[in-house]
């Protein structure tokens, strides 16, 4: 008796792995953004429309977004848009690609990742021309859901770039910001 009922409990546990492997894959939808200052400036929660959840913060570098994915259960947006690395910019390539594979992981392989790279047109923020944005271009050839959005190569074809940006060198003023906000609302096809 034990003997068939061992046969049938293997046999059902059997059925629900193949049903299991069968099953499709949750629905995703939504967006979400994890961004700076940029961010905030650009629109912050009301930079998207419904779907769109935007954990913003001035100041925040990649090791407090790479938190704040980890802390969220990030499954079921279909887009991930990160908008970080203005904070730090003076990361060689090999520190910042390091921070890039450690906010992949806290991810997921589920949705689809935006990450918006940096404006490195101005004397403060240059470095990053070397270190952040190099370390994402690399970093795309390592994750297969992982697309770079070149905010940098955009924003040197606006002629009027130097009257778009606040006095920092590193913020737009509100020009600039209205740009950023149309610019990133186009990277997520509606």
């Amino acid at each position: 008796m034990a003997g068939i009922l061992a046969v049938v409990l293997a046999v059902l546990v059997g059925v629900l792995v193949v049903q299991r492997r069968g099953d499709p894959e949750p629905e995703r939808s939504g967006v979400f953004v994890i961004g700076d200052s940029i961010t905030v400036m650009a629109g912050g929660t009301k930079l998207g429309p419904a779907g769109w959840t935007v954990d913003a913060r001035a100041g925040r570098t990649t090791p407090e977004g790479i938190r704040v994915a980890a802390a969220n259960d990030l499954s079921h947006p279909s887009v991930v848009v990160v908008a970080l690395g203005t904070n730090d910019y003076r990361d060689s390539a090999a520190a910042y690609g390091r921070k890039v594979d450690q906010m992949l992981a806290a991810i997921g392989q589920g949705p689809d990742v935006i990450w918006v790279n940096v404006d490195s047109h101005t004397s403060v923020l240059a470095p990053a021309a070397q270190g952040v944005n190099v370390a994402l271009d690399a970093a795309a050839a390592r994750h297969r859901n992982l697309r770079i959005a070149d905010w940098d190569a955009y924003v040197a074809t606006q002629e009027q770039l130097p009257g778009l940006r606040a006095g920092d060198g590193i913020h737009y003023g509100t020009e600039g910001s209205a740009l950023r906000r149309r610019w990133m609302l186009a990277l997520v096809p509606s």
